[in-house]
């Protein structure tokens, strides 16, 4: 029996992840029984997963699991309130429940940031709490589906490079243990 499909669909957040995991020489399916397709393009945006997972789609069976880690580049977008960034994640997530109706769904929590791309204010203090809220709702939705969420609660800015967005060498250990934990319960449901 082939082993259980995962995606991990992402930003330059699950790239950069990907590629610490091979500079340490870990295990790409991080010493799971599964085999994972890592899909991390710097610079993702929100409404770029559903062109990512058709490409994926067309390439590969469909996945078993699939982990969604997006949002961050997504949520200071000109014109773009929380409202109607919500409802663009609820609509999109419908449409990949009907593309993949046998895969279990995942998402990993937009992780806090101090800059965040198309910030216009000195203090990212309402995108934190706009960050809180989506990830709140999001989990929410999912539960809903008996789905869940990586809650990402231990990788804090603290946790960043100088650019303030991307992970140092600790958040990449903290995101790595984060997925396997997601990953381990998943697989054993």
């Amino acid at each position: 029996m082939a082993p259980p499909r995962v995606w991990i669909v992402s930003s330059s957040i699950i790239r950069r992840l990907h590629s610490y995991i091979c500079e340490q020489r870990l295990d790409e399916n991080l010493d799971l029984r599964c085999e994972i397709t890592w899909d991390g393009r710097g610079g993702r945006l929100w409404e770029q997963l559903l062109p990512a997972l058709r490409s994926l789609r067309a390439r590969a069976p469909a996945p078993d699991i699939l982990i969604i880690h997006l949002g961050g580049n997504s949520l200071c977008q000109e014109g773009r309130d929380r409202l109607g960034f919500l409802r663009e994640i609820t609509r999109d997530l419908g449409t990949c429940f009907e593309m993949f109706p046998s895969t279990r769904f995942v998402f990993s929590h937009i992780l806090p940031r101090l800059y965040w791309r198309g910030q216009t204010g000195r203090s990212g203090y309402g995108v934190e709490r706009g960050r809180r809220w989506i990830n709140g709702k999001v989990a929410g939705f999912l539960a809903e589906r008996q789905m869940r969420c990586i809650r990402q609660r231990n990788n804090c800015t603290s946790h960043r490079c100088r650019d303030g967005v991307h992970l140092s060498t600790e958040g990449n250990q903290l995101l790595l243990s984060n997925l396997r934990e997601a990953l381990r319960v998943e697989l054993q449901s």
